[in-house]
């Protein structure tokens, strides 16, 4: 048992060291580049060169990812999830959804959408991304409150756009783009406390480096597939949204999220909003 314990903590300090290592890394290169050129520094960001110079990997990964994460977006909505012994009732279908359940699809939908068009104004590429610090709540919405809160996650991005000047073609990926970045760490995140070495430590491999990666591969792919109707060129897509897209959810997933889940986590739970508990009391 103490084994287990040693081996639990030191990865969860791995996993934490790397993500921070991770955001660091991305504020110094980003940084860097900025002070080489100022006027292109998209020319010089690590990221840059990585997600354009590899753009045809690139592609056929996000087509991977754009097939199992709408698969996903559907299956579960239908009520339905994939685990190790195939499709299972996930009892949070839209179908079985309570009161409860709704109000909080609409609150997450609300609180992210509403924080995600204050920061509108600070555009990184007109009609297309803007900074999104409350992106860091995202994870959390799918982490408390289950489905409803991924939901959540996806309108509020939608209404952000709408309200934000941003709402276009590109929109469809970003709103199964959201839905993914709080499902990562509702699904594969075992403690959503933040009070484990086993709960940050995977949260940090699912909130902050697995959803950054599959957020910005399932949106750019789309904006990609759609060049025709976007008319954005592959550099902007590649060059610069992904990586965009990709720094801003590991920075600010790293770095606030961790902070506002363990202190979220009590209140949600004490005042019975927690999804696995929810559930516990509608099979009694």
């Amino acid at each position: 048992m103490a084994e287990k314990a040693r081996s639990s903590k030191a990865l969860m300090v791995l996993a934490v060291v790397a993500g921070l290592a991770v955001a660091a890394a991305v504020v110094y290169d980003f940084w860097r580049a900025l002070t080489v050129n100022p006027e292109n520094p998209w020319a010089e960001f690590t990221l840059s060169k990585i997600f354009f110079g590899y753009r045809n990997l690139m592609f056929a990964v996000g087509a991977v990812v754009w097939v199992l994460g709408t698969a996903i977006f559907v299956l579960e909505l239908a009520g339905r999830t994939v685990t190790r012994r195939g499709l299972e009732r996930n009892r949070m279908g839209v179908a079985e959804w309570s009161v409860i359940d709704v109000a909080l699809a609409a609150l997450s939908a609300a609180v992210y959408g509403g924080l995600l068009a204050a920061t509108a104004p600070i555009v990184f590429v007109p009609g297309f991304t803007w900074l999104r610090p409350a992106n860091a709540l995202a994870p959390l919405f799918g982490m408390f409150f289950g489905i409803p809160g991924c939901l959540g996650a996806a309108i509020g991005n939608l209404i952000a756009d709408i309200v934000g000047g941003f709402f276009g073609v590109g929109s469809f990926g970003g709103f199964i783009g959201n839905f993914l970045i709080a499902y990562l760490p509702y699904k594969f995140v075992r403690d959503h406390s933040f009070s484990s070495a086993s709960s940050i430590g995977e949260f940090y491999v699912w909130g902050v480096l697995a959803q950054a990666f599959v957020s910005a591969t399932y949106i750019c792919w789309w904006l990609d597939v759609a060049e025709a109707l976007v008319g954005l060129p592959l550099f902007v897509v590649w060059g610069i949204i992904a990586p965009i897209i990709f720094s801003n959810n590991i920075v600010v997933n790293a770095v606030l999220s961790p902070v506002l889940g363990r202190v979220l986590f009590p209140l949600i739970k004490g005042r019975g909003l927690y999804w696995k508990d929810r559930i516990k009391a509608a099979q009694v």
